[in-house]
């Protein structure tokens, strides 16, 4: 797909983006300028200044309605009806002539200030002026407005007619929604003649483990980062490798998930889970598990009892049927939500060792957070491959 976009703004708000992520296309949507991205879609209004960001995997529904408000519509020409029978009386004189009685009944100081032909525009005038406010509350109604549903939010309300320009916006927001994970969109952006031209590619997840694992011995040990989006799609592909690929068994250590929802998640994507052993961290701590061994799992108190979890890696590794056999850390950032950088820093070294040791595959996930960056710079170097997604 090829996008070309001739838009001095566009090019300019590339300058504030990060660098990987590009616009995909721009429109005009009410009095809000759309901006949708290879990560979100982005609302911004001028006056009074606004600015909303959507991510896709937020968004519930869309949908366009029309509600047009006929009471407002009534209560106008009522007004205006009103204020014209008050205004034809009172050139006869009649009301003038009410009004005047009735004041110097109740408020004679009130003539000293002011006629009743005084008093009577002024009623003319109020009504006019109010009906005209409903008047102008219905014209508006008739354009109907676009409504963004988000999970957890409040929805992003534009009001706007149902215009070509939305029926595109609209056509793209469901080729980017349709997409299962909105981080695979890859947008590179192109500085071209009068603008600029952004072209949008799927980064292929299994493709670029392949290609960084090609030539790379199975007794190696691999880091890969990536977003928390595409955490579950690295995970999946990068297992389908070593076991269906390479047919190797290993240990599988959970930090972030557990065992059901990774057993759920290999089997729906064909990966049999016989020849892999699991050490879940995460059950037990949800109260949905029981000390002690289940099958092809074992489960720990929670993800601070590092310890324990050392005490089972050789138990573990014994069980595996295979000749080569792997050993899978998921993930260093959650380890840190439960230990201190220290303890996970040691716990990460002791992993790598045995993997050394035991001259068998490592593979060390770590999803992107600020708290892991520099835990990630320091395992690096006594890595044999980084893989960045």
């Amino acid at each position: 797909m090829m996008n070309e976009l001739k838009d001095k703004s566009i090019g300019e708000m590339l300058d504030y983006l990060p660098a990987d992520e590009g616009i995909i296309g721009k429109h005009r949507v009410g009095s809000y300028d759309i901006v949708t991205t290879s990560e979100r879609l982005i609302c911004l209004r001028k006056f009074p200044p606004q600015f909303i960001e959507v991510h896709y995997s937020e968004i519930n529904n869309l949908e366009h309605r029309t509600t047009i408000m006929w009471r407002e519509l009534i209560d106008g020409i009522i007004l205006f009806t009103a204020a014209g029978i008050i205004y034809y009386n009172n050139a006869t004189g009649d009301v003038s002539d009410i009004l005047k009685n009735v004041l110097k009944k109740y408020a004679p100081e009130v003539l000293s200030i002011v006629t009743p032909e005084m008093l009577v525009s002024v009623v003319v005038w109020i009504l006019a002026a109010w009906g005209a406010v409903y008047a102008l509350r219905f014209i508006p109604s008739l354009r109907g407005y676009f409504r963004i549903s988000r999970k957890d939010r409040a929805p992003v309300v534009i009001s706007t007619s149902m215009s070509p320009e939305l029926k595109a916006l609209i056509r793209e927001l469901g080729e980017l929604i349709s997409r299962k994970d909105a981080e695979k969109i890859r947008v590179i952006p192109q500085q071209v003649a009068g603008g600029y031209e952004t072209k949008i590619v799927e980064d292929d997840i299994r493709g670029k483990l392949e290609e960084k694992l090609k030539g790379l011995e199975d007794s190696k040990v691999v880091l890969i980062s990536s977003k928390s989006e595409m955490h579950s799609q690295v995970v999946s592909n990068m297992l389908d490798i070593l076991v269906n690929g390479r047919g190797m068994g290993g240990v599988y250590l959970s930090i972030t998930r557990p065992y059901e929802f990774i057993l759920s998640a290999m089997e729906a994507n064909k990966i049999p889970p016989d020849n892999i052993q699991f050490i879940d961290c995460i059950s037990m701590m949800a109260g949905k598990a029981q000390h002690g061994k289940n099958g092809n799992v074992v489960f720990i108190e929670n993800p601070s009892s590092l310890e324990e979890v050392s005490m089972y890696l050789d138990r573990m590794l014994a069980k595996v049927n295979t000749p080569k056999k792997f050993l899978f850390l998921d993930s260093l950032s959650s380890l840190l939500i439960y230990n201190t950088d220290k303890s996970v820093k040691e716990f990460t070294h002791f992993m790598i060792n045995k993997i050394r040791l035991e001259n068998i595959a490592g593979v060390i996930l770590s999803i992107e957070k600020k708290e892991a960056e520099d835990l990630v710079k320091t395992l690096t170097p006594m890595c044999d491959a980084e893989i960045r997604f």
